[in-house]
């Protein structure tokens, strides 16, 4: 009787646990992320953090927004000034909840005086805000949190890729095939893959020590990519003579560091 019941724990401890380890990435798959790039007006960056860091994070979190990454930006896309951005990551339950969040955030009452108060000595954006709607991608990230070792980080890239929809599905695959995991044989932090929810875009952030670091770990991931590259694309069927090429893709890639108030450093 008593080895019974023991195995009949055992097999609920064991059956316990493969559903915590199930569930946790379901958690975050179910999750809509949200990017949001802002445009400061020449001199006013300091004053949007503050407003930031001040009022504009607790106002986010009364309003179901969860905060997760926020940046300043060292190097930015073309055309961009990088002394003029600011780039957050938030979170939301669903796309209707998101928003619902914005809605009742912008018609608080204590956010239009923020923002009031805030802009009395003119705009502190250039224009609106950039948002793009993100899900995750089942791809391993071989992280859990830049936390595990302190110091080991002081860099962020984000790099977005203009795949369209029809290239959205390759690059995905490509990711899934090997490309991930020879980041970090190079040395790179994967830290989330996620593609926009119109389908345009695959977007994903990586973390280095510096920009030295990033640098050497391009340029070892270079030096493997392209073999691996000539050894998937051998098999495939060559292209028709004289058929249309297929269009080249754009990039936006930015290195950031993160502000005093971001909640993930």
């Amino acid at each position: 009787m008593i080895a019974s019941i023991h195995r009949i724990r055992g097999s609920l401890i064991a059956c316990l646990c493969l559903l915590l380890i199930s569930a946790a990435p379901a958690a975050l798959a179910e999750k809509l992320y949200e990017l949001r790039i802002y445009t400061a007006n020449p001199g006013k960056l300091d004053a949007l953090n503050a407003r930031f860091r001040d009022h504009t994070l607790a106002l986010f979190e009364k309003h179901g927004i969860e905060n997760l990454y926020y940046w300043t930006v060292t190097e930015g896309a073309e055309g961009e000034v990088p002394a003029n951005l600011l780039v957050y990551i938030v979170a939301h339950k669903d796309k209707a909840t998101a928003d619902a969040s914005w809605k009742a955030f912008l018609a608080d009452p204590e956010w239009q005086e923020v923002a009031r108060k805030s802009e009395q000595d003119g705009p502190l954006l250039a224009g609106p805000p950039a948002s793009i709607y993100m899900e995750a991608i089942d791809i391993p990230t071989g992280e859990v949190s830049v936390a595990d070792d302190p110091g080991a980080t002081s860099l962020f890239e984000l790099r977005k890729y203009n795949t369209g929809v029809d290239g959205l599905q390759g690059t995905i695959d490509r990711f899934q095939a090997g490309e991930a995991e020879l980041f970090r044989k190079h040395g790179m932090r994967t830290l989330h893959f996620w593609s926009a929810l119109d389908k345009s875009s695959f977007i994903y952030l990586l973390a280095h020590k510096d920009r030295e670091t990033s640098r050497a770990s391009w340029q070892g991931f270079f030096g493997e990519f392209r073999a691996m590259m000539e050894k998937q694309n051998a098999g495939k069927p060559a292209a028709p003579a004289g058929g249309a090429a297929a269009p080249r893709m754009s990039s936006e890639i930015r290195f950031l560091t993160p502000t005093d108030y971001s909640p993930s450093k």
